[in-house]
């Protein structure tokens, strides 16, 4: 029964670590664990612009965003990308 037990808890001992693994790195495979991401009304305020525009440029994947608790939040580095691109 011991080493039942034994078996059992080193079973479970593997799928935690699955899940920190996952988690550390995203569902989508991506290592963005420790990126700073903002919402919608920073994005707006940082690129000065609508509601409109930003859902453009997150439909067209030119901003890399992750919705978390059905609100969309956005990398830094996507919205720091961006403000380049727009400013050439």
């Amino acid at each position: 029964m011991y080493e039942n037990l034994v078996k059992h808890l080193e079973t479970l001992i593997g799928i935690q670590l699955k899940i920190l693994a996952v988690l550390a790195v995203g569902a989508d495979g991506n290592a963005h664990q420790q990126e700073e991401l903002l919402d919608s009304t920073d994005i707006k305020k940082m690129l000065n612009i609508s509601d409109s525009t930003l859902y453009r440029l997150r439909k067209s994947k030119q901003l890399k965003c992750k919705l978390i608790a059905g609100k969309w939040f956005y990398y830094k580095s996507s919205i720091l990308a961006e403000s380049v691109n727009e400013g050439q």
